[in-house]
């Protein structure tokens, strides 16, 4: 029978360790690894640090599978050099490093899958196209939404293939034993996706972009994103099925739950338009109903209800927070935080970028939300095609004024073209021009006074391990935010309840305990690390 091993070097960069982020756990390798569980393929999961530092191990299998982003590229080229040094199979890429096939001859990798994995790996396993024998490449010639290098033929590039239904994408299952190749899974925010694809089918102009460097056809979404291209149009999966999911993730030690998808408040919006697609971000408007049935439902869970367990969403575009969604958000959300995509103060480049709100509905969503006591998180973005000074003026009052409506964190990223997007094609400005950018000095500037407001506030969090330099335990709250240096002695594993009593630099706050809540029973018996990501 053939082995794989499935690793997750996403947001590995070129270090090959996470550096921020370090406590999320991603859907996409626990769904291939159940999708290769569905045909009884015998699959492992394991993190990218963890083979890097123990390669012996990959001499098991007969075929590895790496996901990764395209800033990932270094660390999974020095993957895929360990494995040809102990394994003799074939090595498939996935996720966003697999949209531009040329990173297949970069990294020296065999295939790779592009778009949807799920249909696609289940064809290449069932019907053996790809084995511990290699690739077979008749069989590979007909199949869509793959690109690999064939000998004597050089790179070959499929059609992509067409964006799976609700249904079909409802028959695959992510795997739930899966998440235990992640050594602090149960301290972790494990993603769980509820909504795949995007609504927002608008056309940008780019009439702020040099014609030169506009896609020769027009594309659909935000200029800057990908999701379009990868993932198509938005699908909800039904509340039965993210209830199982959710429910036996907690039963194997999960505690922090994140709902996934570009835009959470399009769940159920699908189903109100059905059998057409959902390619409008603003009409219908969203599915109360739906999201009330599906929060509803998770909160139920016992460990959610005791608050031993959190469930928070993770995106919501500013046009689609009516009142309505906001109540229901708030009804059963009340002090998770909750991401809502800004991008800039200036309304003449969100038209031209074909984002689907103005900065009025995303102040009014800030407005909205925190007045209903969800802690909003505001993505904003410097160094975009067309922006002027006066873009980043205007982008760094609303910043300011974000804040003043309760903000806590505002997460500042330079824009960078990714493959696939209508902005791919676009020449990155000289860092000179972007590295002390006035964006992103301003979110560092209130992201500090942010913090400072946490100060006396009481936090569930979860040990995690010890800070390798101040040696005291490390804890991830549970509804997520700031991490925690707690002032006492405590066992990783251990669910406290803790009073914030400072700022410690850029990333942490520091607390003391108020009591020990619970226990997560996965930590014993996990691959514990005492020396916890920070």
């Amino acid at each position: 029978m053939t082995r794989v091993l499935v690793v997750d070097a996403l947001a590995r960069g070129a270090a090959g360790k996470r550096v921020v982020t370090v406590d999320a756990i991603g859907a996409g390798p626990r769904t291939v690894v159940g999708v290769l569980e569905m045909l009884g393929v015998e699959a492992e999961l394991a993190v990218a640090e963890e083979v890097a530092e123990s390669p012996g191990r990959l001499g098991g299998y007969d075929v590895l599978m790496v996901s990764g982003m395209s800033v990932d590229e270094p660390t999974v080229k020095r993957l895929v050099r360990l494995w040809r040094r102990r394994g003799r199979g074939p090595v498939i890429l996935g996720g966003p490093i697999a949209l531009e096939p040329g990173s297949l001859l970069r990294v020296g990798a065999d295939l790779a899958v592009l778009g949807e994995a799920e249909p696609v790996v289940e064809k290449l396993f069932r019907y053996e196209m790809v084995s511990r024998r290699g690739l077979d490449y008749e069989l590979l010639s007909s199949q869509c939404g793959v690109a690999y290098l064939e000998p004597g033929r050089g790179l070959r590039v499929n059609r992509r293939c067409p964006v799976m239904t609700r249904r079909m994408w409802e028959r695959y299952r992510p795997s739930v034993e899966a998440v235990r190749g992640y050594p602090l899974y149960w301290a972790s925010r494990v993603y769980v996706e509820v909504v795949r694809g995007c609504s927002n089918y608008t056309i940008p102009s780019l009439d702020v972009v040099p014609e030169e460097l506009r896609p020769p056809k027009p594309r659909p979404g935000c200029a800057y994103c990908s999701v379009v291209s990868l993932w198509g149009y938005a699908r909800s999966r039904s509340v039965d099925l993210v209830y199982q999911e959710v429910k036996s993730l907690i039963e194997a030690g999960v505690r922090r739950i994140v709902l996934s998808g570009p835009d959470f408040l399009d769940y159920g919006r699908d189903w109100l338009v059905e059998p057409r697609p959902l390619v409008d971000p603003r009409n219908p408007p969203p599915n109360v109903r739906a999201i009330r049935d599906l929060l509803k439902r998770l909160t139920s869970i016992p460990e959610v209800a005791s608050g031993e367990a959190g469930i928070m969403a993770e995106n919501a575009k500013p046009n689609l927070v009516t009142e309505e969604a906001a109540e229901v958000l708030g009804e059963y959300l009340k002090g998770t935080p909750i991401h809502v995509g800004v991008e800039t103060g200036d309304d003449r480049l969100l038209r031209s970028l074909g984002r689907p709100a103005t900065v009025r509905e995303a102040i009014q969503a800030v407005e909205r939300l925190t007045r209903r006591k969800l802690r909003v998180y505001a993505y904003v973005m410097y160094c975009l095609p067309g922006e002027t000074k006066r873009t980043v003026e205007k982008t760094v009052a609303l910043i300011e004024r974000l804040y003043r409506l309760g903000v806590e964190k505002v997460t500042a990223y330079r824009f960078t073209p990714l493959p696939a997007s209508a902005l791919e094609g676009y020449t990155r400005l000289p860092p000179r021009s972007c590295g002390d950018h006035p964006v992103k000095r301003k979110a560092a500037e209130v992201n500090t006074r942010a913090k400072k407001r946490l100060v006396g506030t009481t936090v569930v969090a979860i040990v995690a391990g010890l800070h390798p330099v101040y040696r005291l335990p490390v804890a991830y709250p549970v509804p997520h935010g700031p991490v925690l240096l707690l002032e006492d002695r405590l066992q990783p594993g251990d669910i406290v309840v803790a009073r914030v009593t400072g700022v410690q630099g850029e990333r942490m706050l520091r607390a003391t305990v108020l009591r020990v809540k619970g226990r997560v029973q996965a930590a014993a018996g996990s691959r514990l690390k005492r020396r916890a990501a920070v």
